[in-house]
């Protein structure tokens, strides 16, 4: 179905913000890494967005807004999925090389169009395959040019922890996928998210209490200090709440195949916040391969949007 150019304008604009506070993210959990644990840390962040999105609920919507308006086993699941991407991902980059993970991850389009066609049997966007070689391609000079400079340590290896990270993917796309397909059209996306992230505590808290117990967790960090508390904070408010609900409209309004081909502009919004925040020079390499995907995605989007005119 060929959406009208102010949707796909929408949908265009909330990828955008999403990319832009999930690469956000990337420097902000290296730094939150150091104080609390990869099975600690989405809990106490999904908390924390939890409580940002109930109020954001409460007050734009109503109070009655909260009340699911599916089934809550189908919450259950879509909140499931959103747990295992959480600490798939998170698993997948402890048992990753640097450079092997992130190209696994340049090939997210892949994955989602591979789910997007078994689930829906929709045909891709106009322009898909050429926006993917070309994200795919910037990705690789990337890749291949830390590599190079000696960014990531040892050589890029296989470390078992790819197929945790393809099968994060996996679950995000799959949950994407169903938020849209379960809930009645006229429900706001907001109301989406909120159900999903509230109903992900109860996994998280799952997972790491078996963690815990099985020594992979150590003890909880309770008490962060403040500078690490507002990281948390604007991690969970910023780029987990306000983020998801991006997430979700882009989807809504585009597609979960264009949404795919967004995600590999995350790294390139890391390096460019990095570079601005925290001091960190980007290699000419990252540099050139960030043009070559951001290139990409825009060229997807100008066929989307002149199909979306034509029609």
């Amino acid at each position: 179905m060929t959406r009208p150019p102010s949707s796909a304008l929408v949908g265009s604009l909330c990828y955008l913000v999403c990319s832009v506070f999930w690469g956000l993210n990337i420097p902000l959990s290296s730094t939150l890494l150091t104080a609390f644990d990869p099975f600690w840390l989405p809990t106490c962040r999904y908390v924390i967005a939890s409580a940002a999105l109930g109020a954001w609920v409460a007050a734009t919507l109503g109070p009655h807004q909260l009340l699911s308006p599916i089934p809550l086993v189908r919450v259950a699941g879509l909140s499931l999925l959103v747990s295992g991407f959480l600490l798939l991902f998170n698993l997948g980059l402890l048992h990753s090389h640097p450079l092997t993970a992130a190209a696994v991850i340049a090939g997210s389009p892949v994955y989602v169009a591979v789910v997007m066609r078994t689930m829906t049997g929709a045909r891709l966007a106009p322009g898909f395959w050429t926006a993917t070689a070309m994200t795919l391609v910037g990705a690789g000079i990337a890749v291949y040019g830390r590599a190079e400079a000696g960014g990531g340590g040892s050589g890029p290896s296989l470390q078992g922890g790819e197929a945790f990270l393809v099968g994060s993917i996996v679950c995000w796309t799959v949950y994407s996928i169903l938020a849209q397909r379960w809930f009645r059209p006229e429900v706001p996306q907001l109301r989406r998210t909120w159900l999903t992230s509230l109903g992900a505590i109860p996994w998280l808290f799952a997972a790491w209490g078996a963690a815990r117990a099985t020594g992979l967790a150590p003890a909880p960090n309770l008490s962060p200090d403040a500078g690490m508390f507002a990281n948390l904070v604007v991690s969970a408010v910023v780029c987990t709440s306000l983020a998801t609900v991006a997430w979700n409209v882009g989807v809504a309004r585009l597609g979960i195949a264009v949404g795919g081909m967004w995600q590999n502009t995350v790294p390139v919004f890391a390096v460019l916040i990095s570079l601005v925040g925290y001091g960190v020079v980007p290699t000419l390499s990252q540099v050139l391969g960030g043009a070559v995907v951001l290139a990409g995605v825009a060229w997807m989007q100008w066929r989307s949007l002149r199909a979306a005119a034509s029609a």
